[in-house]
């Protein structure tokens, strides 16, 4: 059961980063963060902490062409969200989620102001 919930979650965020992430970002608004190099960079188990990975069944982290941590995740009802983090302050740059069901899929996205 287990294996075939993982499978799912992976299958949804792959099908989610074709179809909705792949045009949530054009050329003109990559994310960048910083260009400090990465030993002054929080630890990977506090930037986990502070995007909150123990919530979600399904997180997986990445360092963004931008030099952001970036997330991809999967809770526990299916909603899917890709998160950038700035990899000294902690701070969120984008978060993007995706909730499916009901009357449709809803898209939601926020933005903040980049350093």
């Amino acid at each position: 059961m287990r294996h075939g919930f993982l499978a799912l979650a992976v299958s949804m965020i792959i099908g989610t980063a074709v179809s909705g992430f792949a045009t949530a970002s054009t050329p003109a608004e990559k994310i960048t963060c910083t260009d400090t190099p990465r030993s002054s960079w929080l630890p990977e188990a506090k930037i986990r902490e502070i995007f909150g990975a123990q919530n979600f069944a399904l997180a997986k982290l990445k360092v963004s062409r931008g030099n952001c941590y970036e997330f991809y995740a999967v809770d526990r009802n299916g909603m899917v969200v890709e998160a950038y983090y700035h990899p000294i302050s902690g701070d969120v740059v984008r978060y993007n989620r995706v909730v499916t069901g009901g009357a449709g899929t809803e898209y939601e996205s926020s933005t903040t102001s980049q350093r």
